[in-house]
């Protein structure tokens, strides 16, 4: 059979697919990995980290550390992290592309290491805002400067962070919250973190908290995570760590046969995970998916769907996904609270407004919500990802059921899933 994607470097035109009937493997996962990495890497000992995710996001994450002196010994059967107590300062200023969880947990972690660096990333990451994280720290006694415009990446970092008292808010990322926790530790004080206003994808905070504790660290949280008691002077243990497949990337599998037919299998799905994604499973459920667990095995099967109204706060990387499996539902959906959408890699909630308007698909939005109606393809178009990786695979799920969708640069899938294409094809055709 014909591979669905002609791709070129420019650009990939995706044809409709047959029906589908598969058991993929998927890649660890991406939230989990840079967080293991940056942890092992301020551990005292050696540690290593089972199927790691090997992506854009984590070779940037990688290099930074190994520019600080961290010696990470990459095999096939994963990947072994030298841990120091103390970072060396970097010749050469950290350069971490568009991968969010690299700026945003190392810039802490510069100072809690006893760093002086500069950080900055491509041009996206320049537009994406930092100030929350950076107000922070500079409650807690740490020198940060911005070598551009105020509130955006780059940044100057100097050590120490003493540890205290800050506030931050929590409605624009959790991930500013998730590096202060990593980082916080090893000050020379106790600290408190207070949280203001509502906590957007407070499972990624559980999966910090949980990381913390495999390496044996420990930290008060009281019930509704509005405050955070971090005692200081404490060490990072080296541990061995088996990481999950990545809920986000295993959406689009499950998205599959929803699209196009057939079913789908995906292992090593943990029933307990603090990855708020796999949470998807259960909207899919909700909408009339036929989906069946038998062990660590989630199956899902094309079924009739139907609309559905969700708050999808804690899991907005896979509102997306959600999205475009919407237009195959018998009644409108409606996805809200995912304002946090809209300083991704890209706005996603304008990036799938103009895709869907450019391919007659009918969508409406407003500053936290999306509105999806049935439909199917109603014109050939060249969507743009914005260089966002996520969206360039939902716009790839809507060409598989419909045909008639070409993606600019879709390269840009490498932050998180290099063999997208490869991997997709390969079951498509029945390879």
């Amino acid at each position: 059979m014909v591979s669905p994607f002609v791709l070129s470097d420019a650009q990939v035109q995706v044809k409709r697919a047959a029906s589908v009937d598969a058991r993929p493997l998927v890649p660890g996962s991406k939230s989990l990995t840079n967080r293991y990495l940056l942890l092992a890497a301020a551990a005292d000992g050696a540690s290593f980290l089972q199927n790691p995710l090997e992506s854009d996001d984590t070779t940037y994450m990688r290099a930074a550390l190994k520019m600080m002196g961290v010696a990470i010994d990459e095999r096939p059967a994963g990947w072994s992290v030298q841990g120091r107590a103390v970072w060396q300062d970097p010749a050469e200023t950290l350069f971490i592309g568009n991968a969010g969880t690299a700026m945003r947990f190392l810039t802490p972690a510069l100072a809690a290491q006893g760093v002086r660096a500069r950080i900055t990333g491509n041009e996206r990451m320049l537009v994406r805002p930092i100030k929350d994280l950076v107000d922070g720290l500079r409650q807690l006694e740490t020198e940060v400067t911005y070598l551009g415009e105020a509130g955006y990446p780059p940044l100057a970092v100097a050590p120490p962070l003493t540890g205290g008292t800050c506030r931050i808010r929590g409605d624009a990322s959790s991930q500013y919250l998730s590096g202060l926790l990593m980082a916080l530790p090893t000050a020379h004080r106790d600290s408190e973190i207070h949280i203001e206003g509502p906590l957007v994808s407070r499972t990624y905070v559980a999966m910090t908290l949980d990381c913390m504790a495999r390496f044996g660290v420990s930290v008060d949280a009281n019930d509704d995570y509005t405050r955070f008691a971090v005692p200081g002077r404490q060490g990072y243990r080296a541990a061995d760590i088996a990481i999950e497949p990545d809920a986000s990337t295993a959406s689009y599998w499950f998205a599959l046969p929803l699209m196009v037919g057939g079913s789908v299998s995906v292992a090593a799905c943990p029933t307990q995970s603090h990855q708020g994604d796999f949470g998807l499973v259960d909207i899919l459920a909700e909408m009339g998916a036929s989906v069946q667990r038998d062990g660590d095995v989630l199956t899902l099967r094309h079924a009739p769907l139907k609309g559905v109204d969700v708050d999808m706060n804690t899991m907005s990387d896979v509102a997306p996904t959600l999205a475009v499996v919407a237009t195959r539902a018998s009644s409108p959906t409606t996805i809200r609270n995912i304002y946090n959408m809209r300083i991704k890699e890209c706005d996603r909630i304008e990036a799938l407004q103009t895709a869907f308007d450019l391919l007659g698909l009918k969508m409406e939005n407003g500053r936290d919500w999306i509105k999806v109606y049935p439909g199917r393809v109603q014109k050939p178009a060249l969507v743009n990802p914005e260089d966002d990786h996520r969206m360039a695979m939902v716009f790839a799920l809507l060409g598989l059921a419909d045909g008639d969708v070409s993606i600019r640069d879709p390269r840009c899938v490498a932050k998180t899933y290099p063999n997208f294409y490869d991997d997709f094809a390969a079951v498509l055709q029945g390879v």
